[in-house]
């Protein structure tokens, strides 16, 4: 067996663990420093855009999300919540209101990109239409575009503006778009555990070093 055949077949048997381990209320609340709200985009009944042989994003970003979740166990002082654990359907604006109340100190949400034409690739991270390039959530998008496109090789789409539902976090808030599902080449990196893990990678040493870089 290869070296890359047993790393995706350890992640594998990871992600199948992560279903026993206990996320949500009710599981032992340990003393962190920090806590994260990582999103997985869409779920459930809202499979978010449908890419290249009929792959669901939702599928993609519940994956990577897990992901982060694993790698951050490495990490006593950071809590990592998932907005969802499974495929089910939670409102964006409830899984806002859920960060706020717990005090996440961050919230990343995780999503693949669509686009008609089917050469367009990259990653890009969005903030709320309303943040300035000096706020806390504007450093958090370029600190995860720095790190997803250093650490992936992506093309470099930059850091843009949007109306997001995230405009209603009371900490910095980012989405990030971690490639294109549309375009051949990404879709299959995308579903390739490989790449998955180095996008996870990417995001925890984004929130890692976001978390602190401002206290060295």
């Amino acid at each position: 067996m290869t070296q890359r055949l047993r790393t995706s077949s350890i992640l594998a048997v990871l992600l199948f663990l992560l279903v026993f381990l206990s996320l949500g209320a009710g599981s032992p609340v340990l003393t962190c420093r920090f806590t994260v709200m990582v999103d997985p985009g869409h779920g459930g009944k809202d499979p978010g855009a449908i890419g290249i042989d009929g792959v669901y994003e939702k599928k993609i970003n519940l994956a990577i999300a897990q992901m982060v979740y694993l790698k951050s166990l490495d990490h006593p002082e950071l809590r990592v919540i998932l907005a969802r654990r499974g495929d089910e359907y939670i409102y964006p604006t409830d899984r806002i209101k859920e960060a706020n109340r717990i005090g996440a100190d961050l919230y990343v949400s995780i999503h693949a990109n669509a686009y008609s034409n089917a050469s367009v690739s990259g990653a890009e991270t969005l903030v709320h239409e309303t943040e300035g390039q000096g706020s806390q959530s504007y450093r958090l998008a370029e600190t995860l575009q720095q790190r997803l496109i250093s650490q992936t090789g992506a093309k470099d789409r930059g850091i843009k503006w949007a109306p997001l539902f995230i405009r209603r976090a009371k900490m910095p808030a980012a989405l990030v778009e971690v490639g294109f599902i549309t375009h051949r080449l990404e879709a299959r990196l995308l579903q390739s555990l490989s790449y998955q893990s180095k996008i996870a990678d990417a995001i925890l040493d984004a929130i890692l070093e976001f978390l602190y870089k401002p206290l060295v």
